[in-house]
C-alpha cells in the first residue's frame, strides 16, 4: 500500500509570522493583520512634543510644568511599552498554542483515514480471498459430479452387459433359502426368551428379545376373551443388542403356567410399528427372587422356589377389565 506524506509546517512563533495574518484582506487587498500599522502612536507623539517644547520654551511655573508633564509622559509611555509586550507575548504564546492543536488534530485525523484505509484494504483482501476459496470449492464439487455421473454411467453400462450375458446363459435352479434359526419357520411370530423374578408374593416376567428383524416397542397379556391384563413399560436396549421388557404383576395363572411348561391360558404380543403381532416364547431358566443379608442391603439371587409353590397360598386375582 503506497501512503502519500503530507508536507507539514513548524507552527510560528509570532503572530506577524503567520500567513493567515499577513493575508490581503478579501476587499481591500491590504494584509489583514493590523500589527503593522502603528498610526495608534500619532497621539501620543503630539503629546511628546508640545510637552518637550514647553519644557524648553517656558520659563518658572511654566517650566516645571512642561517637566512635569514630560517626566509622566515618559513614565505613562513605559508602563504602556511593558504592558503591550506582555499582551503580544501572551498573544502569541496563544496564537502558537493554537496553530500545534491544530497540527496534532489534523495529524490524528490523518492517521484515523489512514487507518480506515487500511481496514479497507484488509476487507477487500479479506473478501477476495473467500470468494476465490468458494470458486475453488465450486471447481472441485464440479468436477466430483463429473466423476460421479462418468463413473455411474460406466455402471450402467456393465449392468447392460450383464444383462445381455445373463439373457444368452440358462438360469440355474433356485435353491431355497436357509430360515433364520432364531425365528424359525413363522416369521410373523416375535420370539421372545422369559424369565421369572420373585420378590415375596409379588411376581415379574422379564421378556428379552433375540437377533430378529422385529423392533417392538411394548408387550401385553391379553386374555381368552381379548381383554388386556397387562402391559409391559418402555423397551430397555440390552448389552447384546436385543431389547427387554418387563410386566409388573402379570396373572399368577400365567405365571404358574409358564413355569410347569404348559400352554397358557393367556397371550403375549408385542407391539411392532404400530402393530400387535403374536410371540413365541422360550424358556431361559432364570428364577431369581430378592434376599437380604444382614447389614440390610438387598440381593437378586438365582434360587427362586416353585412358582406354583410361591403362589399356592394365594387366591387367584381378578382382572381390572
Amino acid at each position: 500500500m503506497n501512503v502519500i506524506a503530507f508536507r507539514t509546517e513548524r507552527p510560528s512563533a509570532k503572530s506577524d509570522e503567520c500567513s493567515l495574518c499577513n493575508a490581503p484582506h478579501p476587499k481591500s487587498g491590504e494584509p489583514a493583520s493590523p500589527v503593522k500599522q502603528r498610526t495608534d502612536l500619532l497621539p501620543w507623539a503630539v503629546v511628546v512634543t508640545a510637552a518637550v517644547v514647553i519644557t524648553a520654551m517656558g520659563a518658572g511655573v511654566e517650566r516645571w510644568f512642561g517637566v512635569g508633564a514630560v517626566s509622566g509622559l515618559l513614565a505613562g509611555i513605559a508602563c504602556a511599552w511593558v504592558s503591550f509586550q506582555a499582551t503580544r507575548r501572551n498573544r502569541g504564546a496563544a496564537h502558537a498554542r493554537e496553530l500545534t492543536l491544530a497540527a496534532e488534530e489534523s495529524d490524528i485525523r490523518v492517521k484515523s483515514v489512514i487507518t480506515q484505509f487500511e481496514w479497507a484494504v484488509n476487507d477487500v483482501v479479506k473478501v477476495k480471498r473467500e470468494a476465490e476459496r468458494a470458486q475453488g470449492a465450486a471447481d472441485a464439487l464440479m468436477e466430483r459430479s463429473r466423476e460421479r455421473e462418468r463413473y455411474v454411467k460406466k455402471l450402467e453400462r456393465q449392468i447392460f452387459e450383464l444383462r445381455e450375458q445373463v439373457a444368452h446363459h440358462p438360469q440355474p435352479a433356485v435353491v431355497p433359502a436357509p430360515e433364520n434359526d432364531f425365528d424359525g419357520p413363522d416369521g410373523s411370530r416375535v420370539p421372545f426368551r422369559w424369565a421369572l423374578h420373585i420378590d415375596g408374593t409379588k411376581a415379574t416376567l422379564e421378556l428379552e428379545t433375540g437377533v430378529t428383524l422385529h423392533r417392538p416397542s411394548r408387550v401385553r397379556v391379553v386374555d381368552r376373551d381379548g381383554q388386556v391384563t397387562a402391559v409391559s413399560g418402555v423397551a430397555v436396549l440390552l448389552a447384546d443388542g436385543g431389547y427387554g421388557f418387563t410386566v409388573e404383576e402379570p396373572p399368577i395363572d400365567l405365571v404358574t403356567d409358564l413355569d410347569a411348561r404348559r400352554e397358557p391360558n393367556y397371550l403375549i404380543e408385542a407391539l411392532v410399528q404400530y402393530e400387535w403381532k403374536p410371540t413365541r416364547l422360550e424358556d431361559s431358566g432364570r428364577r431369581t427372587r430378592i434376599v437380604t443379608d444382614k447389614q440390610g442391603k438387598f440381593y437378586r439371587v438365582a434360587d427362586a422356589a416353585d412358582a406354583a409353590q410361591v403362589f399356592a397360598s394365594q387366591p387367584p386375582r381378578a382382572n381390572l377389565n
